[in-house]
């Protein structure tokens, strides 16, 4: 029955991805949903999918939302670092545009925010306060998308006029839990950074060419 639900998951963030972009896009590609951090286990029934165009990527990730006081909570100020009822979550695209030039295998916002050599650009493609048994993020990054990451960041208009393919990079979607729901952080709560890394869901996608 997991399997059944995992592959109907996958199915469905594929078909909403294949039907939003243009046809010159690149097949939309799957991956697992693990966390809290790079090393959290994989989340059952957890998937991540993104679609690559010429000038831009479509996103989506669908998981079970996290149960109250189960994980742990990043504090900031747009975050309330307690559990509640409803929760608030957003969803990050990051994009490593010559991966080669990180670090290690895989790259991390340390090489974004510190690696002037590093093109790359952290997006925020959405954001929603949950209260249901099921954690839905989706959106999209394109060359009008605000970057977050400090003065090495790059946006994807940017990377793209350096001459850099999607195809080519490294793309990470992150969700980023903002704790119980505070109407005074709103609309902060759902479009600014919460935590690091090891606060996150995680969802890697390799270059494809």
């Amino acid at each position: 029955m997991r399997k059944r639900t995992l592959a109907s998951l996958i199915a469905t963030a594929a078909l909403v991805l294949s039907t939003s972009v243009a046809s010159a896009a690149r097949p939309a590609e799957t991956a697992v949903v693990f966390g809290q951090g790079l090393a959290g286990p994989t989340v059952a029934s957890g998937v991540g999918a993104i679609m690559r165009t010429p000038n831009g990527v479509s996103a989506k990730l669908v998981m079970p939302t996290p149960v109250p006081g189960s994980y742990a909570y990043p504090t900031g100020a747009t975050g309330s670092g307690v559990a509640g009822h409803p929760e608030v979550y957003s969803l990050w695209v990051f994009i490593f545009y010559n991966p080669e030039e990180c670090a290690a295998a895989l790259c991390g916002p340390g090489d974004l925010i510190n690696d002037p050599d590093v093109i790359a650009g952290a997006h925020n493609a959405g954001g929603h306060v949950v209260g249901g048994p099921n954690l839905t993020l989706a959106g999209s990054v394109n060359h009008r998308s605000v970057t977050f990451g400090g003065p090495n960041a790059e946006t994807l208009g940017q990377a793209l006029s350096m001459g850099y393919d999607l195809a080519d990079a490294e793309i990470h979607l992150a969700v980023a839990p903002h704790g119980a729901l505070d109407p005074d952080l709103l609309p902060e709560s759902i479009s600014t950074p919460v935590g690091n890394p090891g606060f996150w869901w995680l969802s890697i996608f390799m270059p494809v060419s």
